[in-house]
């Protein structure tokens, strides 16, 4: 097989391979049904959200999703929980949740020290951690640590309890507990598991966590179910079943100190500020008994589908309420779903995941499979459901909703309708803050223009850039830097130019797919120019001329003998990124992949 003929089937492949991925992304929208959460902060810790986002302080009952990146300076630390899993950041360190869904845990080490645990054998074949020189999987559940660019162009595995899979350095083995591999480009050595100060930390967190009462009552599989016991106390009601009851006053009321934030793709998120304040309000149902406020987890499955916000929205631009010193204004308000109540989601969710957010409406009151029928006391509108649209029922300006940044409900003017005053028709949730629509379609535009994100063979992204931990801050690059414009070469041949191997896959003339398609090639001439070594020589050796057929029909145009390997003129050629801005991502290609180019 010729050379070159191999290389442009790999091209080929690759794009196929991007263009199907592409596709499956945009027809797959639902968003994951797990979420994780921030735990603890020690110290300066930020958050980035998603591509182009800025980062911001972290904060405990943050939610954790896709593409988050936890940086950690100098004397600070922080736990992400995921169900049962913890996930702990040293100080002067950078983790990447690379992806976090209901199918893998894939988390990615720029610089800096990580400590894992794993307690469920169903999660070790989801959870996996690169660094720029290798990466680790769990075969054991047990407890692990990883450094990378401690030492430079070095990673460290310590295995403390269970088993690890480490490949890196061009070898694969199995570290035992007890055990270490250090790990660098072209050398890997095994020695003596060492354990200092962050390790007797990550410990002792363990140990409190360990043997959590609440694991009686909800699955493990619950983020943030091991903040419960040391925060309230567990009752078991003849109505609801199981009910956790918070530590708090009597006047307390659920979704009332905390914050609305944006959070894609989900909308509008509840954060807590009460340190449990995490699966109460992304699971579950309250109910009101006794004259106080509880939990009331209800039919708890293996994995339960994480939710923004449990609530109910009423009000909107056309519901005039009296802020008291702050005047009649359009209120927006919300209160907490009873087990009855049905969730309306303001994102797309399959049929399946809906009904387990609503196992509760399952239940019958039928008195010959042992249910019974609600108080009438709580069953104010005699529907069949408690009614808790004003005894939960917090109001806000609605103007507030609309501002950028987060509600910090606290700090807003809230009022006390009269329930006469309540709609009792539902309302939609406010829609997003102003300004973030624009940049929402914009992140969604550098999505699609990153059709030339390389991935490998068997349709698995690459990694991100690399991270210089000299820089404090990785660098996810997401377009090529902008450059001067260039004026096209004069064209040496009077002839159609040899199509590229990317429009072959042109599939129509019209001007969006002439656009997209030049985005896509401008992405990938990128990318091309930024692989190393290996293609050096193309960008600097020209391609010789040769002349097209032209079919039989029509007369051969008359043309100048071409010239053998002329060069273009130098204004003509953009010059090549610098090398040492490569992205790590490109540089770490399966080694197996180049050597079968070379070989052919």
């Amino acid at each position: 097989m010729n050379k070159r003929f191999a290389k442009t089937a790999v091209m080929l492949a690759l794009t196929a391979l991007s263009t199907v991925a592409l596709a499956q992304e945009s027809l797959d929208t639902e968003p994951p049904g797990r979420v994780g959460r921030v735990a603890l902060v020690q110290g300066k810790v930020s958050i980035g959200g998603d591509v182009g986002e800025a980062s911001q302080d972290a904060l405990v009952n943050w939610p954790v999703t896709t593409r988050n990146l936890i940086t950690t300076e100098a004397g600070g630390r922080t736990e992400v929980r995921v169900g049962s899993t913890a996930i702990r950041v040293d100080a002067d360190s950078s983790l990447e949740i690379s992806e976090l869904d209901d199918d893998s845990v894939r988390l990615r080490l720029h610089y800096g020290s990580a400590s894992i645990r794993i307690l469920s054998e169903d999660v070790l074949p989801e959870f996996e951690l690169s660094t720029p020189q290798g990466r680790v999987r769990m075969l054991k559940p047990g407890r692990l640590r990883v450094d990378a660019e401690r030492v430079r162009d070095t990673s460290v595995v310590s295995v403390f309890e269970g088993e690890a899979q480490v490949e890196g350095g061009g070898a694969t083995l199995t570290i035992r507990a007890g055990r270490s591999a250090e790990l660098r480009d072209e050398d890997v050595r095994t020695l003596q598991a060492r354990s200092d100060a962050f390790d007797t930390w990550a410990l002792e967190r363990d140990r409190v966590a360990d043997g959590a009462k609440s694991a009686r009552y909800v699955t493990t599989d619950m983020t943030g179910y091991e903040e419960l016991d040391r925060h309230g106390s567990w009752q078991d009601d003849p109505e609801y079943g199981a009910l956790w009851l918070p530590t708090v006053s009597t006047t307390w009321v659920p979704y009332r100190d905390g914050r609305w934030t944006w959070i894609a793709p989900w909308g509008w998120t509840w954060v807590d500020n009460a340190p449990w304040g995490y699966a109460p309000f992304h699971y579950g149902r309250w109910v009101h008994v006794r004259n106080r406020w509880a939990w009331a987890p209800g039919r708890i499955e293996r994995r339960p589908v994480w939710a923004p916000a449990l609530v109910g929205w009423v009000g909107g631009s056309g519901w005039n309420i009296n802020f008291h010193s702050h005047g009649s204004r359009p209120a927006t308000g919300w209160y907490p779903l009873g087990p009855r109540d049905h969730f309306v989601p303001g994102y797309r969710l399959s049929d399946e995941r809906l009904r387990r957010l609503n196992a509760w409406r399952d239940r019958r009151d039928d008195r010959k499979d042992g249910h019974r029928d609600w108080p009438r006391g709580r069953d104010r509108d005699r529907d069949g459901r408690p009614d808790y649209r004003h005894r939960g029922l917090t109001v806000v300006p609605h103007a507030n909703f609309g501002q950028r940044g987060p509600v910090v409900v606290p700090n807003v003017p809230r009022a006390t309708p009269s329930p006469l005053v309540v709609p009792n028709a539902p309302a939609s949730a406010p829609p997003a803050p102003q300004g973030l629509r624009a940049r929402l379609e914009q992140r969604e535009a550098i999505r699609h223009r990153i059709v030339s994100e390389p991935r490998d063979l068997d349709g698995e992204r690459s990694e991100r850039p690399r991270v210089d931990r000299a820089e404090r801050a990785p660098v996810l690059v997401t377009t090529p830097a902008p450059q001067a414009a260039v004026p096209a070469p004069a064209p040496l041949v009077a002839q159609p130019a040899r199509p590229q191997p990317w429009q072959r896959f042109d599939r129509g003339n019209d001007s969006n797919d002439r656009d997209r398609d030049r985005d896509r090639d401008q992405g990938r001439r990128f990318d091309r120019g930024d692989r190393g070594d290996r293609f050096e020589g193309r960008r600097e050796r020209p391609q010789p001329l040769v002349a097209m057929p032209q079919p039989a029909a029509q007369p051969a145009p008359v043309m100048a003998p071409p010239p053998q390997r002329v060069a273009p003129p130098p204004q003509a050629v953009a010059p090549p990124p610098p090398r040492a801005e490569a992205p790590q991502r490109l540089r770490e290609r399966p080694r197996a992949q180049d050597q079968a180019i070379r070989s052919e």
